[in-house]
C-alpha cells in the first residue's frame, strides 16, 4: 500500500463527517509518535490533507485550537508510551519488529541520544528518521521521566502548531499569498536557492523538511505566474553550491574523517554507506544518489573524501542538479492547468 492509498481514505471521512476532524487529529498523531508504526504511518501527509480540507470547506478558525491541542496531546501519548516500552522491555527491543529487521536504528538512535540527549526526545519529533526510535531509546538509557515528558510534551504541540496551522492558513488565504508571491518573485527565487542548497548538504534530518519546503516554494511561485526557467536556475544553483560545498569538506577531511564533518555525525554509517557506494559506482553514482534521501546529502561528500577527481565530480554533479530540479518542478506547471490560481 502506497502513501496516497493511506491518506486518502482517512482525509475522505472527514470529509464525510467533519465533526471527527478532531478525534481524528489525536490519532493520527499518536500513530505517528508511536515507535511500531511512525516508520509506516504518514501521519504529518494525513494532518495536512485534513487541515486543508476544512479550510477549503470554510471551517472557522476557532476549529485550529481543538485540533492542535488534539494533535498534541496524541503525539504526546505516542511518545510516552514508547518511552515505556522502552524502559520496561529494554532487553526484548532488538528482537521485536521492525528492530529485529532494521537494528541499524537501534544504532541511529542511540548514537542521536548520546550526542543530544534530552535535545533529541526534542527534535525526535520533527525529523523521521529518528523519530520512531528517540523515546525507545531514551526508555531503554533510562532517562528520567520528567524532562523526557518535558521534552516529549513541548516538541509534540509545536510539530502539531506546525502542521495543522500553516496548512490551514495557507488554503484560507491562498489568493493574497499568491498574489504576494506574484508581487515579490525575487523572495520566491530565493527561498527556491536556499532550499535547494539546504537539501544538498550533508544534514539528514533535514532532508525531508526542506525538501518539503523547496516544494512549498516552487508550487507557490509557479500558480503565481512565475518564470518556469527563472525557477529551474534558482533550483540549480542552489542544488550545485550545496554539491561543491560538501565535495571541498570531503577533501578537507579524507576517509573516516568526514565522521566529524558535520552536526550530524551520530549517523556514521550514512556516511561509510555513500563511501561505499561512490567507491562501487564512480561519479555516475551522483545521478542516482539525488532522489536517494540518506544518499543524496552524503554522496558529494564522500565524493570529496575518496578524492574523486574534481572534473568527474563536476559534470556528474552539473547533471544531476539539472535533472533533480526538472524531475521535481516538472509536475508543477501540469497541476497549474487542473487547478488555476
Amino acid at each position: 500500500m502506497n502513501l496516497q492509498e493511506l491518506v486518502e481514505p482517512i482525509v475522505e471521512f472527514v470529509r464525510t463527517h467533519e465533526e471527527w476532524a478532531v478525534p481524528m487529529a489525536f490519532l493520527v498523531a499518536f500513530a505517528e509518535s508511536f515507535c511500531f508504526l511512525s516508520i509506516l504511518w504518514p501521519g504529518t501527509a494525513i494532518l495536512v490533507g485534513i487541515t486543508a480540507l476544512l479550510a477549503a470547506s470554510g471551517a472557522d478558525q476557532s476549529i485550529l485550537v481543538p485540533a492542535i491541542v488534539a494533535a498534541g496531546l496524541g503525539g504526546t501519548l505516542g511518545y510516552a508510551v514508547s518511552y515505556w516500552i522502552g524502559l520496561y522491555f529494554k532487553d526484548s527491543i532488538p528482537n521485536i519488529w521492525p528492530f529485529k529487521n532494521k537494528p541499524e536504528l537501534i544504532r541511529h538512535g542511540e548514537n542521536f541520544f548520546e550526542k543530544w540527549g534530552g535535545w533529541g526526545v526534542f527534535l525526535g519529533h520533527f525529523f523521521g528518521p529518528v523519530r520512531a526510535i528517540i523515546p525507545v531509546v531514551a526508555g531503554m538509557f533510562r532517562m528520567r521521566q520528567l524532562p523526557f515528558q518535558i521534552a516529549n510534551a513541548a516538541s509534540a504541540f509545536i510539530w502539531a502548531i506546525g502542521v495543522i496551522a500553516p496548512s490551514f492558513f495557507a488554503v484560507t488565504f491562498r489568493e493574497e499569498i499568491v498574489a504576494f508571491v506574484r508581487e515579490h518573485h525575487i523572495i520566491a527565487v530565493g527561498l527556491l536557492f536556499a532550499t535547494a542548497y539546504m537539501n544538498s548538504i550533508p544534514m539528514p534530518l533535514m532532508a525531508i523538511p526542506t525538501l518539503l519546503m523547496f516544494l512549498a516554494t516552487a508550487t507557490l511561485f509557479l500558480f503565481a505566474g512565475g518564470d518556469p526557467l527563472l525557477a529551474f536556475l534558482a533550483s540549480f544553483a542552489g542544488a550545485l553550491a550545496g554539491d561543491l560545498l560538501a565535495y571541498r569538506s570531503g577533501k578537507l577531511h579524507p576517509g573516516e574523517d568526514i565522521h566529524n564533518v558535520w552536526p550530524n555525525s551520530w549517523s556514521p554509517e550514512s556516511a561509510d554507506q555513500a563511501i561505499a557506494f561512490v567507491n562501487r559506482h564512480g561519479a555516475m553514482g551522483l545521478i542516482r544518489s539525488k532522489f536517494h534521501t540518506t544518499l543524496r546529502s552524503f554522496a558529494p561528500l564522500a565524493a570529496g573524501a575518496v578524492n574523486l577527481p574534481a572534473g568527474s565530480f563536476a559534470a556528474a554533479s552539473v547533471a544531476s542538479c539539472a535533472l533533480w530540479s526538472a524531475l521535481l518542478l516538472a509536475p508543477v506547471p501540469l497541476f497549474r492547468l487542473v487547478f488555476p490560481a
